[in-house]
């Protein structure tokens, strides 16, 4: 996965004809960062936020503005992420004001992955995005976003669930998505898509599988209008009762599991097999690589972390 591997003068001439954004600037802290870090790039843009390359393993990912609040969120979340240890959940190494250092996840999206003429593991990649769900069910907290941009694969073909800005508790609204992932709903309950939690969280998990096993994205022959009152519905595609998968995905679409921790039983006992990952860092490694994102981050900011 290249990347854009673009300057910041490209980046910046990049935002000066964007009319979305506002004409205040881009966060300082981004051609800092990149002028201090050697051979560091622009990498990817998000919404509100740049990803830079600046080290084989490391990328920063760094607000646009200046004390944005959805970065912040992300920073909670892999705050609380550090009491436990979930492999197919993306690492941080270091969070900063403006910025998250993270691990470099090199082989591309879910839809990169599907474009790709190779032998598709399903049932591990099932197992590994639910038990990543199931992860952030246990800190009560729930993914809010879960679709194919945000499912990354590294050296090992294995799944890293990623970007957790959108990420909230069990119980709150959820007003960010896009269908198929989400699902609006005849009787509203908390946010445009629901109240977020186990329903909210296996409905997305249920169409991400659909796209692994079938190769197009639920629904997709549709247009947008017709696609949403499919789903304000509660109407989804016939599956094969005699398929297992299928019926994961059922259960998923009809909000069987009471917890995200059922369903990565139920995937366990049909697979035969329990979560393997292959782990790609060492302990050591780990905190090489996060004083390596201190020393780049005083580098760029004086101030302290």
């Amino acid at each position: 996965m290249a990347g854009l591997n673009w300057t910041f003068e490209q980046l910046a001439a990049y935002f000066a004809h964007h009319p979305s954004f506002p004409q205040i600037g881009l966060n300082p802290i981004i051609e800092r960062l990149l002028s201090t870090c050697c051979n560091a790039s622009v990498f990817g843009i998000g919404g509100h936020s740049v990803v830079l390359r600046i080290s084989p393993e490391i990328v920063a990912k760094v607000a646009l503005e200046p004390g944005d609040e959805r970065l912040r969120q992300e920073q909670t979340i892999f705050e609380a992420l550090a009491q436990v240890h979930c492999p197919n959940l993306a690492q941080c190494y270091l969070r900063a004001a403006d910025v998250n250092f993270l691990e470099f996840i090199p082989n591309g999206t879910l839809y990169d992955r599907m474009s790709i003429a190779k032998t598709r593991p399903i049932l591990r990649w099932m197992l590994q995005l639910s038990h990543a769900a199931a992860c952030l069910e246990t800190l009560g907290y729930c993914h809010g976003d879960i679709n194919p941009q945000n499912i990354l694969f590294d050296y090992n073909d294995q799944i890293k669930l990623i970007d957790f800005d959108h990420s909230l508790k069990v119980g709150d609204e959820l007003d960010v998505g896009y269908e198929p992932y989400v699902r609006q709903h005849r009787e509203p309950a908390g946010g445009l898509f629901g109240a977020a939690g186990p329903i909210t969280e296996q409905f997305a998990l249920g169409s991400v599988f659909w796209y692994m096993t079938r190769g197009s994205q639920l629904y997709s022959e549709l247009e947008g209008p017709d696609q949403v009152d499919r789903l304000l519905h509660g109407i989804f595609p016939l599956t094969d009762p005699h398929d297992p998968i299928d019926g994961i995905i059922r259960n998923c679409w009809n909000g069987y599991y009471p917890k995200i921790a059922h369903l990565v039983d139920d995937i366990q006992i049909i697979s035969g097999s329990t979560l393997q990952t292959q782990i790609e860092e060492t302990p050591s490694q780990r905190q090489e690589r996060r004083m390596l994102c201190e020393e780049y981050y005083k580098r760029a900011n004086p101030s302290p972390i």
